[in-house]
């Protein structure tokens, strides 16, 4: 009888369609990101602290532009013109924190006997047209005493501003991450904003550029969020329709009805819907993992409502009374009753396989997991209740009605096969017989008896093993990309010509006891009030500038002196910092240059310490230059900076390095941090502290901001030191955390704490996240699995039997990516969960039909020909359909997604092919009590 419930269809189908335009409409509201800093949880460390340091320094999120000419130098008025404008119409831009050109960016110098930072191109040299648009002006010479000035400090300004051959030159611009609205409070900008951002910084580049013959590059992490978005979006709009008529023309194929084709399609369709329109409504991301929902919905949900139409079918057709409404419901109603409990155990491992990831720290990995599995039941829900209620609404005279014309062309193909495979057939009748299927003879040769048993298992464990030894974990977004992308090109050309794409930070900050001594002498604003009412002047200039720090200034025990030397301005910590910044650059070939604090310090020394022109060592020098030198002084000079540049080793740069420190040319044997006691006029190192008070104080502005905390202080607490790497290998990126974390163990004063952050530290810790999560989630579903079938066939032993072949599958699959190359990240990572997620329907069908047959024969062999006759040819139907549907991802945009699709296929076909071999060599061999019919088990 008709369960009461399925006698108003109609009721059913307006429920199903009410929910469904109600998360239809919540789709345009689904939040689409693809940033990788919302991938980390909000609350983990890493991504705090990467917050803090955007609060202290400034934010991280940047945008490069790089213009290269094929022309000998970038360096002339026309091309100058052209960076000035870029740069000048990007400040404009709202939400622009800063912009680093080479036509604004900082130079630390002198200027009437005072320690400033000018332009690095004087502004003069910009004239301003009647558009209001900076023109460069400046001669042969002016471009002459610019590129001086970038070799007079190339540490700041090598492959940051200019390439080596000097052909490209390099901009940065900072995004803000937060404004401030009309109410006075401060707002985040989201990533879309940003994007917009983006957008309008490439609509002025490629304005500005269009016709000079410039090749212009734009990279940063907004801009590989906006191309995962973009990407994100071609595959919803392109896989999704495809896979789609994938997944009909198998249904149709299979059923040949219109019923049959649409309605399993239909129920994949509206769950993926509700699955979409439900996370829009809860508020979660739908980010690039998200993007695998509807194909695997798709692909594997189908598979639910096939087994009622199924089901429905075989009763429909052993039906030999004449049809009416009635009995049409009641062959309804026992094709599901029939079908239910398989249905629901098949959803059920499915829907363990993917919420096994709910225990992911990830958000990406934690959405996937609730609403893949959410679709999962939502699809099998829609299998029970829309497929039969749909069904009961069919006119009489349309039930059972197929295609004729689809029927005509099988006929056809049948008739042509038969044909040619009826000689075969004829010879080889014997071996084709019912019992003896192909897929029972690749068992007998495989695991058909117990040393091939061994044999199979040894060579699965032994192989899997060598490929997971060479096994990578990176989880670098930028890895997603194919290598021939516009994007990963881009990200190549710049590595090469520049110091790099990626950044490591290195904060390093004195403890909260040392920093609250160094505050004590500050103003509520931050800044020091020791030298408020002091100016260069007040001291006489660089030749009295000594005579400062031990006549004009008490240091007693409230005053600087005593502070800082706990804090960062201590000469220990500073020389430390150096040594580390110096071994990063000598050991790794991926550092492509270190900024901090210590590059201006350094610069500032040189500044300061710098013969002034009417200075008496000034004039001794020129005298002493005006004499004729002779030969032998000449060549004992040039020996002597031959061997302190390295003998062998020695280069022409470094030779020339250690003649103008002889000289102190321009003050080059003072760029240096001061540490040497002897060499400046003080009784201790710690008094040396003073003087990178005073270095600070003089230079004043901006320029120390992103470098020092508390910013205007004159004896911060925090420094950041950028290390810019030329990879975003997260197994590089961890090797250089490493490394630094040694060298601070060994060489950093005590009193100081070290942290690392940027959005590579960022994945890195991703890294480990996925390590951890990929063994959480495996033990778990291994574990579900092992109870469902447990349960299911009330024994133990059954349960491991059916975890076996997953287990296989699993270690496979890792070997698979090892062996080929592909890394297991954040994506490749749910590969597991979806091989257990369906892997375990073949083990379930293999392991029930096994059973059934065992009832009804004693001789083990012959239950399991009669079982591979009965469940082989579905289990290898139903791998190669989800195979099939998941392989339209090898059309997708990121690479990465393709190789799920790849894999899973491959996962598909071994799953099934473990699930008969490896379970059925099991209990041939071993006469199980658990199968045995239960008068027999009594």
């Amino acid at each position: 009888m008709v369960p009461r419930f399925y006698k108003r269809p109609w009721i059913i189908i307006a429920v199903c369609a009410v929910i469904t335009v109600f998360f239809g409409l919540q789709l345009p509201h689904l939040k689409i990101e693809s940033s990788s800093r919302d991938f980390l949880p909000k609350s983990g460390e890493s991504y705090l602290r990467f917050n803090q340091c955007e609060d202290e320094f400034g934010s991280m999120d940047l945008i490069g532009i790089s213009l290269e000419t094929e022309d000998e130098s970038i360096l002339t008025p026309e091309y100058l013109t052209v960076v000035g404008r870029i740069a000048a119409r990007i400040e404009n831009l709202s939400d622009i924190e800063k912009v680093d050109a080479i036509s604004n960016i900082d130079f630390v110098t002198s200027e009437d006997n005072s320690l400033v930072a000018t332009n690095l191109i004087d502004e003069e040299l910009y004239s301003i047209d009647e558009n209001g648009n900076p023109v460069f002006t400046g001669t042969k010479a002016d471009i002459r005493k610019i590129n001086q000035k970038l070799i007079e400090w190339e540490e700041m300004y090598d492959r940051v501003m200019i390439s080596d051959d000097g052909r490209a030159t390099q901009m940065q611009i900072v995004i803000s991450e937060n404004r401030i609205d009309s109410d006075g409070n401060s707002v985040k900008i989201s990533n879309s904003e940003k994007n917009d951002i983006l957008q309008s910084v490439k609509k002025i580049v490629s304005e500005e550029v269009s016709g000079t013959g410039l090749n212009q590059t734009v990279y940063g992490d907004t801009v590989v969020s906006d191309e995962a978005h973009t990407f994100m979006v071609h595959d919803l709009v392109c896989l999704i329709p495809l896979v789609v008529l994938v997944v009909s023309l198998s249904l149709f194929f299979s059923f040949k009805t219109t019923d049959g084709t649409l309605l399993p399609l239909l129920t994949v369709l509206i769950s993926t819907i509700w699955s979409c329109g439900l996370m829009s409504l809860l508020h979660f991301t739908f980010t690039i993992v998200s993007s695998i929902i509807p194909v695997a919905l798709i692909a594997v949900g189908s598979a639910y409502g096939i087994h009622v139409l199924t089901h429905y079918y075989i009763a429909l057709e052993k039906n030999d009374k004449p049809m009416t409404k009635e009995l049409h419901a009641e062959i309804i109603w026992s094709g599901v009753k029939e079908v239910f409990g398989a249905v629901f155990l098949a959803g059920l491992t499915t829907v363990v396989g993917f919420i096994s990831l709910v225990t992911s720290p990830l958000e990406p990995l934690h959405s996937f997991a609730i609403f893949a599995s959410l679709g999962v039941l939502f699809s099998l829900l829609l299998a029970l209740t829309l497929v039969p209620a749909l069904l009961m609404t069919k006119p009489v005279n349309l039930i059972g009605k197929k295609s004729d014309r689809m029927e005509a062309i099988i006929a056809r193909a049948k008739r042509k096969a038969s044909s040619k495979l009826e000689k075969i057939h004829s010879e080889h009748s014997e071996e084709r017989k019912a019992e003896d299927s192909t897929y029972y003879s690749l068992f007998r040769f495989f695991a058909g008896t117990k040393p091939r048993l061994i044999l199979l298992s040894l060579a699965i464990v032994i192989c899997s093993a060598i490929g997971i030894k060479k096994l990578v974990i990176d989880t670098a977004m930028i890895n997603y990309f194919p290598a021939t992308s516009r994007l990963r090109r881009d990200i190549d050309y710049v590595n090469k010509r520049f110091a790099g794409t990626n950044s490591v930070y290195i904060i390093v900050s004195a403890d909260s006891q040392n920093s609250a001594e160094a505050a004590s002498g500050l103003d509520s604003d931050g800044s020091d009030d020791s030298f408020d009412d002091l100016s260069f002047d007040d001291f006489g200039g660089f030749d009295d500038f000594n005579d400062f720090t031990s006549e004009e200034t008490d240091f007693s025990d409230e005053s600087i002196a005593a502070s800082v030397r706990h804090d960062m301005t201590n000469p220990e910590i500073l020389y430390a910092m150096e040594g580390l910044q110096n071994r990063l650059l000598e050991e790794y070939q991926e550092v492509g240059k270190v900024v901090s604090f210590t590059t201006f310090l350094k610069r500032m020394n040189q500044v300061m310490n710098a013969p002034s022109s009417d200075s008496a060592e000034t004039a001794d020098d020129v005298a002493n230059l005006s004499k004729t030198a002779s030969v032998q002084e000449l060549l004992e000079l040039f020996s002597e900076a031959y061997a302190d540049a390295g003998g062998n080793d020695a280069t022409v740069e470094a030779m020339m390095s250690k003649l103008l420190k002889k000289f102190n040319y321009n003050g080059t044997d003072y760029y240096e941090i001061p540490y040497d006691a002897e060499k400046y006029p003080v009784e201790s190192r710690e008094e040396l502290a003073d003087l990178v008070s005073q270095y600070i104080m003089l230079l004043g502005g901006d320029s120390l901001d992103r470098f020092v905390v508390p910013q205007g202080s004159f004896t911060p607490t925090k420094m950041r030191i950028q290390v810019q790497l030329r990879t975003h290998s997260t197994d590089s990126v961890g090797e250089i955390i490493a490394y630094a974390k040694e060298y601070v163990a060994n060489h950093f004063p005590e009193g100081y704490t070290v942290e690392y952050t940027g959005t590579s530290e960022m994945e890195y810790t991703m890294t480990g996240m996925v390590i951890s999560s990929q063994f959480t989630s495996l033990l778990l579903s291994l574990l579900s699995v092992f109870i469902i079938i447990s349960i299911s066939f009330k024994s133990g032993i059954a349960g491991l039997i059916g975890a076996i072949p997953l287990a296989f599958t699993i270690i496979l699959n890792y070997m698979i990516m090892g062996l080929t190359g592909i890394k297991l990240d954040l994506i490749t990572s749910i590969i597991a969960s979806v091989a257990i997620g369906v892997g375990i329907d073949y083990t379930i069908h293999f392991l029930e039909t096994y059973r059934a047959e065992r009832a009804n024969s004693d001789d083990l062999e012959l239950v399991v020909k009669r079982t591979f006759n009965k469940s082989g040819v579905g289990i290898v139907t139903n791998a190669l359909a989800v195979g099939l549907g998941f392989l339209v991802l090898c059309l997708s945009q990121f690479i990465v997604l393709r190789y799920i699709g790849i894999l899973v296929a491959i996962v598909m076909f071994s799953s099934s092919a473990l699930a008969m071999t490896i379970i059925p060599g099991i209990l041939h061999l071993y006469d199980f009590k658990f199968m045995k019919p239960k008068t027999e088990q009594k």
